[in-house]
Order: structure tokens, then sequence, then C-alpha cells
């Protein structure tokens, strides 16, 4: 399954490198792809991908201070 999202307010490569990283770790995760535009693309297991979007929209604010992480797809 692939979910994405579109992340703002990421001024800073380290963190978004690190929420990447972060992403790609959980069991299910089968890629994670922030890009330099604020798509985050996830490929993962259908039946893990609520826990891994909630995951995303909590852990996005805690890279960066004002960071936001929204579900588009």
């Amino acid at each position: 399954m692939r979910m994405l999202f579109f992340v703002t307010g990421l001024t800073c490569q380290e963190c978004a490198d690190k929420l990447e990283a972060h992403i790609q770790k959980m069991p299910g995760v089968n890629g994670a792809a922030l890009m330099v535009n604020g798509r985050f693309i996830i490929d993962c297991d259908e039946d893990r991908a609520e826990e891994i979007a909630n995951e995303v929209l909590t852990s996005a604010p805690k890279a960066q201070g004002d960071v936001v992480a929204k579900r588009i797809q």
C-alpha cells in the first residue's frame, strides 16, 4: 500500500533525514522517501498502514518545532 503525506515546516535537512529514517525502521514499512518539496511517500503493509500513518502525524512535529504532516492519500 502506498501512502502520501505533505510535510511543511522542515527547514533542517538533518531533521528531515531523522524523520525519514524513523519511519523506515517501523515494522511493515517497505520504503519511505521524504522529498525536498515536502512529499513523503511511504510504501507499507496494508495491515500496518493506520499505525504508520499515526506515527507520521505524531513524529513530524517532534522532528522540528513547526513541522506539520498531512495525509493526502
